[in-house]
């Protein structure tokens, strides 16, 4: 049996070492970057989720909005078919009931006013919630942890350099030498 020289013993250890220890990183930056992936994925469907849910208000708001509106027309027809035929049954005309009719325009128009005044605050409202819902997913992405893949090259470096401080290569493979 050949004898093996210690210099063969460290080398095939360092490179031993080296290699364990760069399969140890790429799991663990596979891992990280797994991990990553789903906590990307996370936000991405959060944000999704608030805006289905603004979107809904959204439309609530345009429905109630419109049937506001339609309230208060309606309310409006109301009080001048029944101011009409009441100054009709009474032998009422002219200015005074036209000044009644335009008091029931202006009450109508303030409160449509009121009412689209309303529906812009909370429009401008759901917006900001769409803003706030960007800023959180984009920063939960920038709050993700930055992957580091190990080099296959760097260790083949680091075991090389580690070799070269260790073991006196000067002749044959068989005169290699452990520094002491």
């Amino acid at each position: 049996m050949c004898p093996i020289n210690p210099a063969t013993i460290q080398i095939a250890l360092s490179v031993g070492t080296a290699v364990m220890g760069y399969m140890g990183a790429k799991q663990q930056a596979d891992a990280q970057t797994e991990q990553n992936y789903r906590m990307a994925n996370d936000a991405q469907a959060s944000y999704d989720r608030q805006m289905e849910m603004i979107a809904d208000r959204e439309d609530e708001e345009r429905v109630a909005t419109t049937q506001a509106e339609q309230d208060i027309f309606m309310d409006a027809r109301n009080k001048k078919a029944t101011q009409i035929a009441s100054a009709g049954e009474s032998g009422v005309a002219g200015i005074s009931i036209d000044s009644i009719l335009g008091e029931i325009d202006y009450q109508e128009g303030s409160t449509k006013t009121r009412n689209l005044t309303a529906t812009k605050n909370t429009f401008a409202a759901l917006k900001d919630d769409k803003t706030k819902a960007y800023s959180t997913m984009s920063s939960r992405f920038n709050a993700l942890p930055v992957v580091n893949t190990p080099s296959f090259l760097g260790t083949a470096l680091e075991v090389g350099s580690s070799l070269n401080r260790q073991i006196d290569f000067s002749g044959d493979a068989e005169n290699w030498k452990i520094r002491t």
